[in-house]
């Protein structure tokens, strides 16, 4: 008889070093942690990538597939893709990731399906990918970030405070941001975009001119607001750059560990500082215009934001479950992922059951795994893993999986929603943070 495949692999992920990460290895930071980097390690551990997107693809650890990447271990044993694995093509739908993050990342939205598409036909090199980015993301630490456009009074309130911003929008303009505020949702809109692109577009030696001058002017004021001493916190990592400006278009954004945000397709934002879980759908589709020294694609940027949604930025809670708390995309539009956070106490936690491969990483502690096919599929062998901070482990489809406490916390991305095919027309994956952390 032909051996039963495992019904869970341990798994190596990949490490990204990009420039905003936090420097140096040991404990520095979550990602060095994770990534068990060595304490002389001076480089930037920014992301680690768990899934099978080309660029950076886990590596499965398992006897006898040991240095497989994980889309190839998923095409060669269908059994742990599960029945549905036509639908994405042999690889997961998301990708889930761990990020630490020391300085301002870019200013920067993920286009729509439909753009996404436009945008890789027609610049592939830096649009890699023909998916949609929708992301989710959940603090492990105190996290900082901008997410989504101030409401409009709030940023005519800024304009008028920032003379050197007043003078890059145009007195035309303010006076048409000024009188929108009576009218309806969509003259609001047009108002707030064209603000915007006039901040955007203006010529670089102008944005440098008023930009040193708005800083020279921060740093020589007596009392400075949150937005005004944030911009000149940021200043000091991307000098005169045009992001500046866009601090005051953007809602300054602070989350408690366990705390999460949903970005949308079209959403500005950026990341600020702090540790967290992320997961989204499995595309690395980036328009970027500020605060970084990559591609730059402002028209694409300034034309594809949402400027009818504006307002704070929605922080999610999770909805409590026996033993974790899950958070979910709103609506039915995003049906690739979910995230949970799972925090072991004494008590056993029951992780279910999937119709689609689940990865799951430890955080923080020490857990037992134990992985089964619950008869129903006899090629699956049970599977007990002792997993611990660091640990990074993928359960196949169809297998029911357990964690026993050792204390810890754990993140896993999951697939239970997909009964709700005839709904939603895709999957579902959950993420799961504990003392151990995990994502399915």
């Amino acid at each position: 008889t032909a051996a039963k495949v495992p019904a869970a692999a341990k798994l190596e992920p990949a490490v990204q070093n990009y420039e905003w990460g936090v420097r140096g290895g040991g404990q520095s930071s979550l990602v060095a942690r994770m990534a068990n980097a060595q304490v002389a390690e001076e480089k930037p551990f920014a992301e680690l990538w768990m899934g099978t997107h080309p660029k950076a693809p886990s590596v499965v650890l398992e006897d006898g597939w040991s240095g497989m990447v994980l889309g190839e271990f998923l095409r060669l044993n269908e059994v742990f893709m599960g029945s549905k694995a036509g639908m994405f093509g042999g690889d997961l739908p998301y990708l889930f990731k761990c990020l630490s993050v020391a300085k301002a990342l870019s200013i920067q939205a993920h286009p729509d399906k439909t753009l996404a598409k436009l945008l890789h036909a027609r610049d592939k090199p830096n649009y890699p990918d023909d998916n949609h980015k929708p992301e989710l993301a959940c603090a492990v630490t105190e996290f900082e970030g901008l997410c989504g456009f101030r409401k409009l009074d709030e940023i005519v309130e800024n304009v008028g405070a920032v003379p050197e911003l007043k003078e890059l929008i145009g007195q035309d303009t303010v006076k048409l941001m000024e009188s929108s505020l009576d009218k309806d949702a969509q003259s609001r809109a047009e108002a707030l975009k064209q603000a915007f692109n006039m901040v955007m577009s203006s010529p670089e030696d102008r944005v440098k001119h008023q930009a040193s001058k708005m800083v020279d002017r921060l740093k020589s004021s007596q009392k400075l607001r949150d937005v005004e001493e944030l911009v000149l916190r940021i200043n000091e990592q991307f000098p005169l750059d045009v992001g500046l400006f866009n601090i005051f278009f953007l809602n300054h954004v602070k989350l408690r560990p366990g705390q999460a945000l949903f970005l949308g397709p079209n959403l500005p934002h950026a990341y600020l500082s702090g540790d967290c879980m992320e997961i989204m759908a499995t595309s690395d589709n980036v328009v970027r215009a500020g605060f970084t020294p990559k591609f730059k694609d402002v028209a694409t940027l300034c034309s594809m934001l949402d400027y009818e949604r504006s307002g704070p930025a929605e922080i999610m809670e999770g909805e409590a479950r026996e033993g974790m708390r899950v958070y979910a995309p709103p609506g039915h539009d995003f049906p690739e992922f979910s995230l949970a956070r799972i925090e072991l106490s004494s008590r056993a936690v029951d992780l279910g059951n999937s119709v689609a491969p689940r990865i799951l990483i430890c955080v923080e502690g020490q857990a037992q795994l134990r992985a089964n096919s619950d008869g129903m599929n006899d090629s699956l062998a049970v599977t007990d893993i002792p997993i611990k901070t660091s640990s990074v482990v993928v359960l196949a489809a169809n297998c029911s999986a357990s964690l026993e406490p050792s204390a810890g916390l754990v993140c896993v991305p999951n697939m239970e929603r997909l009964t709700s095919l005839d709904r939603c027309g895709s999957s579902s994956i959950h993420g799961l943070l504990p003392s151990l952390f995990g994502g399915f």
